[in-house]
């Protein structure tokens, strides 16, 4: 098996898809730091309808595809905020991450007018990965809703 996982925009059709892994990944990393009104929302909001309702209401999503299924996905909110960074467990360390989110600049919605700046709320195990992304943390974790999270930003480097 090559560790190149292609990757591809998103239709409303892989919905389901990303919502199992985003709901996957976050059971084992998110849920378990966030009480039970927080794991609610979250869950709501990692739905299969939610997400097919953010693709048709044109977020820019990329998934990278391996073994015939969905196991990495990245959305960006427009204008700026990066919704989901999300890689299945078994396919962590191979680079997905990054390219998904290097990607993310060819998508149609992005590739004419990609913004200066990107937030993200960033999951306690996730924060890493962004520092490695460019991202900065703009603060302590902190708990809204019942979800803790910290806020980083991404500057585009400058010319």
């Amino acid at each position: 098996m090559s560790d190149e996982a292609p990757l591809r925009i998103a239709t409303a059709a892989d919905a389901e898809a990303i919502s199992a892994l985003v709901l996957a990944s976050a059971q084992h990393w998110i849920f378990p730091l966030c009480d039970v009104d927080g794991r609610a929302v979250l869950a709501a909001s990692m739905g299969t309808e939610a997400t097919r309702e953010r693709l048709l209401a044109g977020h820019a999503y990329l998934v990278a595809e391996a073994e015939g299924r969905i196991v990495g996905v990245a959305a960006l909110r427009l204008p700026a905020h990066l919704y989901n960074l999300f890689v299945d467990d078994r396919f962590q360390g191979r680079g997905i991450a990054r390219r998904l989110w290097s990607g993310l600049r060819a998508h149609p919605l992005l590739k004419d007018a990609w913004p200066a700046q990107i937030t993200v709320n960033a999951s306690r195990h996730s924060v890493g990965v962004y520092l490695r992304l460019g991202f900065e943390a703009q603060g302590e974790e902190q708990t809204r809703g019942g979800i803790p999270s910290t806020p980083m930003l991404w500057r585009a480097p400058q010319a």
